[in-house]
């Protein structure tokens, strides 16, 4: 029983490894501590787009944790301030899988 467990495990993550993404990335970046009504963007610059069409209220918690749609691509983020129309905070980030 012992064995068969080892085995099942060993077989599990050796497919993890040569089997590709173990699952799409997740990010949690910093954002600077503002005051009002702020929505948080994400730009796919390979697809020319906005990755959500509803932009979430950033919760000023300090940082904004969230899911990217796909590996080996580059994303910007920015913080917008609606009340003057213009971003306070930007940032790229890419997510690539090496083997």
């Amino acid at each position: 029983m012992r064995k068969t467990f080892i085995f099942i495990a060993l077989l599990s993550i050796c497919g993890h490894v040569w089997g590709g993404e173990l699952g799409l990335p997740e990010e949690q970046i910093a954002l600077p501590a503002v005051q009002g009504n702020y929505l948080v963007c994400i730009w796919d610059d390979s697809l020319g787009d906005w990755v959500n069409d509803v932009h979430p209220t950033y919760d000023h918690s300090g940082s904004f944790h969230f899911q990217l749609p796909s590996w080996g691509k580059w994303y910007w983020i920015g913080l917008w301030d609606p009340s003057n129309e213009q971003y306070v905070f930007g940032k790229w980030i890419g997510h690539f899988l090496t083997h």
